[in-house]
């Protein structure tokens, strides 16, 4: 279970970033609005919350795991793999649209 918790932030924020990133970045067509790139980090962070919060709480966001950890709702083992597999999830995310 805490293998694929720390898995699910892994993937949840590369998809958020991916996904997030992805709708603005600069398409041949036309610039996106700032409304559409705010639809695109608000649908993604409600689908994935939706989807992965079940198994691991869904945080998405170091700040997130640090505030759970400073508010004793995670153990410092957890916070401290949760906020690594974001950091690479973040990165991995972002890789991609490279």
């Amino acid at each position: 279970a805490f293998s694929r918790a720390v898995f699910c932030e892994f993937l949840a924020t590369l998809l958020f970033v991916f996904f997030g990133l992805g709708s603005a970045l600069n398409w041949p067509q036309a610039l996106p609005s700032v409304l559409q790139i705010a639809m695109a980090f608000g649908l993604a962070i409600g689908t994935l919350v939706q989807t992965l919060g079940h198994l691991s709480g869904a945080h998405i966001n170091p700040a997130v795991t640090v505030a759970c950890l400073v508010g004793c709702h995670v153990s410092f083992l957890r916070a401290t793999f949760y906020v690594a597999a974001q950091l690479l999830g973040a990165v991995a995310g972002a890789a991609i649209l490279h």
